[in-house]
């Protein structure tokens, strides 16, 4: 305890990105708060992967699967394509 307050127990999350090229795996994680925390940070990471793949006028799909040190937690994943009407 710091200052008489409470320290939160913060657990490591890792964020593997996957996406058409393969998976990068993240091997280092991030010390978080929460798995409500975490899935903030899953969305951040999405919502720039779809920015940057319609910036190239690119389609596809991607995800980011979030995991604890006993495995998965929770994923997050969006769909680019192009349909002419």
């Amino acid at each position: 305890m710091i200052g008489g307050g409470y320290m939160p127990i913060m657990a490591r999350f890792y964020f593997d990105f996957y996406d058409a090229a393969g998976i990068i795996r993240d091997n280092a994680g991030e010390e978080l708060p929460s798995a409500t925390v975490a899935l903030k940070e899953a969305l951040e990471m999405v919502g720039q992967a779809v920015k940057d793949l319609t910036s190239r006028q690119s389609e596809g799909r991607i995800a980011v699967e979030v995991r604890d040190g006993e495995g998965p937690v929770l994923k997050v994943s969006a769909t680019i394509e192009t349909t002419s009407l």
